[in-house]
């Protein structure tokens, strides 16, 4: 049975009809017909009743276009899916990764390992804030974004994947007196001042920022809305507020800073988004490695 024969009979089957099949077709009513009829003959049983007014289709027919339907559309796609990879032996991508992320062992790993398999294809790297990173895949500047899942609602229409799962953490200067406290947790740090991403910047972030907040029992206090996640980053530093991050930043490696994970946090993780209507073939085989 060649895959011609099965649009040819689910063609008809969704139309109910040989004629308005064979236009859709672009093949004569005959020929579709006669399709049809060898189909039947190498299943040894009919698929339609046909009457002179209507074709309708046979139990046997109606559960074969019901478990057939979707073949012909999934197996072109298969078919360009494996053109792309072909083509994708050379070319170009281009990648922004949120600033402030620490691109640590496990991110690394996997980009040299897309390398070094794909040395003809030329691999662009830039660090950015949020909104330039959706902006740039909107405008196709960049391939892909590695960013947090958050932004999800900020990128209708993109397509994702996680990388890794992601902790949040509250981070509190040293200097600040309940720094030292042992068991130091979010409702501890109600009267404190925090620094936030603007919700301009990443209206999923600071969703999530007083999401954390109100399950802690509290409106928070901001003494600074950011827009970018390098200034945050600072402001922790310096000691002007405290504030809500994941725990893969540059803060972890310093000792002036103290982090301490959020239990039963909202979940949250690094993805990979791109625009399905980016036609480069070499982004399924980028998204595939560093997702693997």
């Amino acid at each position: 049975m060649n895959l011609m024969r099965l649009r040819y009979f689910i063609e008809a089957a969704k139309y109910k009809s040989f004629t308005v099949a064979a236009e859709k077709l672009y093949t004569t009513q005959p020929n579709l017909s006669k399709q049809i009829s060898l189909l039947e003959q190498e299943l040894g049983v009919q698929v339609f009743h046909r009457t002179n007014r209507s074709l309708i289709l046979t139990r046997a027919g109606q559960y074969l276009f019901e478990q057939l339907q979707d073949i012909p559309d999934r197996t072109a796609r298969a078919f360009e899916q494996a053109r792309a990879i072909g083509r994708s032996d050379t070319g170009v991508i281009s990648v922004g990764i949120i600033e402030g992320q620490e691109v640590n062992t496990f991110l690394l790993d996997r980009i040299h390992t897309f390398a070094a398999c794909n040395p003809t294809i030329e691999l662009n790297l830039e660090r950015r804030g949020f909104s330039n990173l959706r902006q740039g895949l909107n405008n196709k500047y960049y391939d892909v974004i590695i960013t947090f899942s958050f932004e999800a609602q900020s990128l209708p229409g993109a397509l994702k994947r996680t990388i890794r799962k992601q902790t949040i953490a509250i981070a509190i200067n040293r200097k600040n007196p309940l720094a030292g406290k042992e068991n130091l947790n979010i409702h501890d740090l109600k009267d404190e001042p925090f620094v936030v991403i603007s919700p301009e910047e990443s209206p999923g972030g600071y969703s999530i920022f007083l999401e954390q907040c109100a399950a802690a029992g509290f409106t928070p206090k901001i003494a600074r809305r950011l827009n970018n996640l390098e200034s945050l980053l600072l402001c922790v530093e310096v000691g002007i507020g405290v504030a809500i991050i994941d725990r893969n930043t540059r803060l972890e490696k310093n000792e002036e800073v103290r982090t301490v994970t959020i239990s039963d946090s909202i979940p949250t993780g690094l993805c990979v988004f791109w625009l399905e209507q980016n036609p480069n073939p070499v982004i399924p085989v980028f998204v595939e490695r560093l997702c693997d």
